[in-house]
């Protein structure tokens, strides 16, 4: 399907929900990679999950390969089924496709995203299992041919925050060929109220739920955990390209600010997905934040005509996007 005739067919285009937390509420495998280990472990879960956003009326699903490439499947020690866990992902999601009759009507973006393996019961990289930046350029550039070679629409780029890792990512999906979406997630800084890439250390609004007293280092995204203006991030990558810009993985107050950043400084087509998800790491669960009807509500309120693709990231259920999308119709 030509990726532009479908952005130019519709007036709003809805992705999906929070796929790696769906798979966690479904029961299905997690680890140390999130969801990973579900596209083989449960492949029953994941399909229940693509197909459920389908069935809501969403345009576009995203395959379950957020936490997928070879250095993250170190963690839980099958980086040797890098190949077999990404084919099986886009195969589920081209399976849900099929089963719900929606061939060439709903659209496949493969996941990709600058993760890490995560230390056992904390959010922060496992130290055991970082790459070499040159390692790491590698991996992604194995995993971005696999997700080519299935046959995705488009690369997604999920939960970008820096310049370094971030730069790297995006030229290797730029390489591909594919039209390459890329997504920003932010926060407001307690520091200065500021609005930079998103940072467990120096948001506003805290995110997980943790006893501080018993962690060995405090929660990270990235191993360098830098705090960086989100302007300075979206100079640097818009220099380099990208077919949509948008801000994902935040919350909604930080994704109103991000969002007035983005829109002066990125001309083109915007999408918009935020979180609903508060970690708790004490019990490995997670206390969703709104409503099917005040995710609805909350989105409307940020949505404009600039804000072309919406949806949800962690959190969101089939629920919360029917909710949605109903609004708008």
């Amino acid at each position: 399907m030509d990726i532009s005739n479908f952005l130019e067919s519709k007036n709003k285009i809805f992705i999906d929900g929070g796929t790696g937390s769906e798979v966690e509420r479904l029961g299905g495998k997690m680890s140390n990679a999130w969801g990973a280990l579900a596209n083989i472990y449960s492949p029953d879960v994941v399909l229940k999950v693509h197909e459920g956003f389908i069935n809501a009326g969403c345009d576009i699903i995203t395959t379950n390969t957020f936490a997928t490439c070879r250095h993250t499947l170190q963690g839980p020690g099958v980086e040797d089924k890098t190949l077999a866990i990404n084919q099986a992902a886009v195969k589920l999601a081209k399976q849900a496709v099929k089963n719900t009759n929606k061939e060439n009507k709903v659209l496949i973006a493969g996941s990709m995203t600058n993760f890490f393996a995560l230390s056992e019961n904390e959010y922060r990289p496992d130290p055991r299992f970082l790459p070499s930046l040159s390692d790491e350029e590698k991996n992604y550039k194995e995993m971005a041919k696999i997700l080519l070679n299935e046959g995705v629409d488009v690369l997604l780029l999920e939960m970008l925050l820096d310049i370094d890792h971030s730069k790297i990512l995006l030229n290797v999906a730029l390489e591909t060929g594919l039209p390459v979406w890329v997504g920003l997630s932010c926060c407001i800084s307690k520091h200065d109220q500021t609005i930079i890439g998103r940072n467990y250390g120096a948001e506003k609004t805290e995110s997980l739920i943790y006893d501080k007293t018993k962690i060995v280092e405090n929660p990270k995204f990235l191993p360098e955990d830098k705090i960086i203006p989100l302007v300075d991030i979206i100079d640097e990558l818009t220099s380099i390209g990208g077919d949509v810009y948008g801000i994902m993985h935040s919350w909604f107050e930080d994704s109103k600010l991000g969002l007035e950043v983005l829109k002066d400084k990125w001309s083109g087509p915007i999408m918009f997905y935020p979180e609903i998800h508060l970690f708790d790491t004490s019990t490995g669960g997670a206390i969703i934040t709104a409503t099917e009807d005040e995710f609805a509500e909350n989105c409307s309120n940020l949505i404009d005509n600039r804000i072309k693709i919406i949806g949800g990231c962690c959190g969101v259920t089939d629920n919360h996007l029917k909710s949605l999308i109903n609004k708008f119709k």
